[in-house]
């Protein structure tokens, strides 16, 4: 797995690279035990050391959802859990001027991936949400007198974002059915197929189309269909019992597609066909997720066009996942 090297230059620390965590999600997370197994680094001149009495590492998970409605904002919170563990406890008179300091947190067997800020932006809205995961590190200094704690803090806190991900075997995705959906307009009987219904962020959903004519009536130039796929991704907030919908169009692709053909007689009991794919690996998607405060899902619309009308139109929701190999 990726090791992420994070600097506190880019926190809210004046302390530049004096003090950064490296850290490292070990194990899958969905499939096996999985922990975040990280480092604190301390580098501090030898003439301006750092004055720690103890020091405490806290991982935490967050989830959080706003949006505002003219002038009422809703907003809410959760937090998932908070593990802490202590990893220096001294009096070391001296200062800390080069030290590590290894941490190593269970991640909770329920974790969800981590969601990246959703934003909305509308008239007169606006929405945003994600699932977060952090690392804190929490330093008590040591105590000199009183008048030095009228000027100065006692404690000092730095905290980054980590990200956490979840897995499932694509083994299990795999040896899904496919899924046909059915609509039966005018003299027509549609059908689209999916391929499955779960897939992982990289995937290809692979779809066939099929049309029959199911009335006695001749059917003339019907070998050429347009055919309009969207990929949507939807983000629902919740506060309580009100809600707000966030939509965002993935992939829009609209194909002018000769049709495969098979028939008896001239025009009767004709059957139409074909089969093409939408690779998931050109958008930015984002996982599906199901919690208190935020739900993301997905849907893919296909709407079938011949001889310049619109004749039918299927909705599928499908689910979004990382998947591993085999480990």
């Amino acid at each position: 797995m990726e090791e992420y090297d994070h600097l506190l230059l880019n926190q809210t620390t004046i302390d530049d690279d004096k003090l950064y965590f490296t850290y490292q999600q070990q194990g899958y997370l969905g499939i096996q035990a999985s922990t975040l197994n990280g480092t604190l680094h301390i580098r501090y001149p030898t003439n301006l050391p750092l004055i720690a009495k103890k020091i405490d590492i806290i991982f935490s998970g967050r989830s959080y959802v706003q949006w505002n409605e003219g002038t009422i904002i809703n907003y809410a919170e959760k937090k998932h859990f908070e593990y802490s563990c202590r990893v220096y406890d001294g009096d070391d008179e001296l200062g800390l001027s080069y030290l590590d300091l290894p941490f190593e947190f269970k991640i909770p067997e329920n974790a969800h991936s981590s969601i990246l800020p959703v934003t909305s932006k509308l008239t007169n809205h606006l929405g945003k949400a994600k699932i977060y995961y952090s690392i804190k590190a929490v330093i008590t200094k040591e105590r000199r007198s009183e008048l030095f704690l009228k000027f100065k803090k006692t404690n000092k806190e730095v905290e980054i974002k980590c990200p956490i991900t979840r897995f499932i075997r694509q083994r299990e995705i795999e040896k899904q059915e496919s899924i046909t959906l059915t609509k039966k307009v005018n003299s027509g009987d549609y059908s689209i197929t999916f391929n499955k219904e779960t897939f992982n962020q990289y995937d290809i959903i692979k779809l066939s189309l099929n049309i029959k004519n199911i009335s006695r009536k001749v059917i003339r130039n019907v070998n050429k269909a347009k055919i309009q796929i969207n990929f949507n991704e939807y983000c629902k907030l919740k506060v309580g019992y009100k809600s707000h919908l966030v939509e965002k169009r993935l992939l829009h692709r609209v194909m002018n597609e000769n049709l495969d053909q098979t028939y008896k007689g001239f025009g009767f009991d004709i059957e139409l066909f074909k089969e093409f794919n939408v690779y998931l690996s050109e958008s930015k998607v984002c996982c599906s997720v199901k919690t208190d405060l935020i739900n993301v899902w997905h849907v893919v619309e296909i709407i079938v066009f011949l001889n310049g009308k619109k004749r039918v139109k299927f909705e599928k929701i499908i689910n979004i996942v990382n998947a591993i190999d085999e480990i």
